[in-house]
């Protein structure tokens, strides 16, 4: 989240060794957890936060990159909110799209900085926080609920992964309402592993993923060409599947709908952020539609565009990647307790 993979080689290169693992018993271990009433637990006008004791189903979160260095492959996972000042706006901006179904997971892992995206080691030690939060998560928290995977950037690169290894083909799978990976590449070839992507709104099970961007923008879409990543055991680094893009306003994979399909979009969290779950701003109605072409979503912001939905992205390469969640976030929103909702019908709960 922090910026794009095309901007880490312009790093320096990093040195120190990597930092102490997280250990998911404590606390701190956590960005988003249950009973705490954090940033996650916000709601814009007109909408409410589930009642945790009572939510039929959890999100399991893996969050982008919010570590603002790069002197460091590996960012300890304790870092304060100066050095990963983005994680209030995660909190606020993305993971609080879940919070009208579900209780919140989000676990802290020692991310890859951005001058290591692309660097395997890095990568790999990452992931191997994200995949043991994963299933402390599952044995010590999940107790046979539903659940949702969601991610961002970095994060949707372990999430994919976490899908292939921990999820698909074992009895949890069942359990999966459904996986919303964004703002990363995604192959389409997850449905051919048993994980199709999401076609109606009803539909379970499955995969959501778009990356956003101005239209016929092509640096935008560097998020999704020419990636490197897991694949059935093995890292791929060419003749990578088409990616995934699913329009968030429901029309489906490789679908195209109009600005009135858009509930409401809210601008990208600023600092100083409140200590817990405060009221966010108003949602923006009808900002823009979604149009999914060759694997990216294309948008175009309505004119004159409100504030707190461009960044330096924006006017370097064309890109919304910081506004992934927020161009659509009531569609998100409600797209979530939909699933659930139908998840429950399905498995005759009430």
């Amino acid at each position: 989240m922090a910026t794009m993979p095309v901007m880490a080689a312009q790093a320096e290169k990093p040195s120190a060794p990597p930092p102490v693992a997280p250990d998911y018993q404590g606390d701190d271990a956590w960005l988003a957890f249950p009973g705490r009433n954090g940033l996650e637990r916000s709601t814009p006008p007109g909408h409410k936060a589930v009642d945790e004791k009572s939510a039929s189903a959890d999100v399991f979160f893996i969050h982008p990159t919010t570590y603002r260095g790069n002197d460091v492959e590996n960012a300890p996972y304790t870092q304060s909110e100066k050095v990963e000042e983005l994680n209030g706006a995660v909190l606020l901006g993305q993971v609080s799209a879940f919070n009208g179904c579900c209780r919140l997971y989000a676990p802290r892992y020692r991310q890859t900085s951005v001058a290591a995206l692309n660097r395997p080691a890095a990568s790999d030690l990452a992931y191997s926080d994200v995949s043991a939060a994963f299933r402390y998560y599952l044995k010590h928290h999940n107790k046979g609920r539903p659940f949702i995977i969601a991610s961002h950037s970095q994060g949707t690169q372990h999430a994919a992964t976490l899908l292939q290894r921990e999820v698909l083909g074992r009895p949890v799978q069942s359990r999966l309402i459904a996986a919303y990976l964004i703002g990363g590449y995604v192959p389409d070839s997850f449905a051919e592993i048993g994980l199709p992507i999401c076609e109606t709104s009803r539909q379970t099970g499955c995969v959501i993923s778009y990356n956003a961007g101005k239209q016929g923008s092509r640096l935008a879409r560097l998020v999704i060409e020419n990636k490197r990543y897991w694949w059935q055991g093995k890292m791929i680094d060419h003749d990578q599947a088409p990616a995934v893009c699913v329009d968030p306003l429901g029309s489906g994979p490789g679908g195209s709908s109009p600005a009135t399909a858009n509930l409401g979009s809210l601008p990208f969290p600023k600092m100083p952020y409140p200590e817990k779950a405060a009221p966010l701003p108003a949602l923006v109605p009808n900002l823009t539609g979604a149009t999914c072409r060759a694997g990216m979503l294309e948008v175009k912001l309505r004119s004159p565009q409100p504030t707190g939905f461009s960044d330096k992205l924006t006017f370097l390469a064309g890109s919304y990647h910081r506004n992934d969640y927020g161009l659509f976030y009531a569609n998100l929103r409600g797209d979530a307790i939909g699933r659930v909702d139908a998840w429950r019908a399905t498995q005759g709960r009430r």
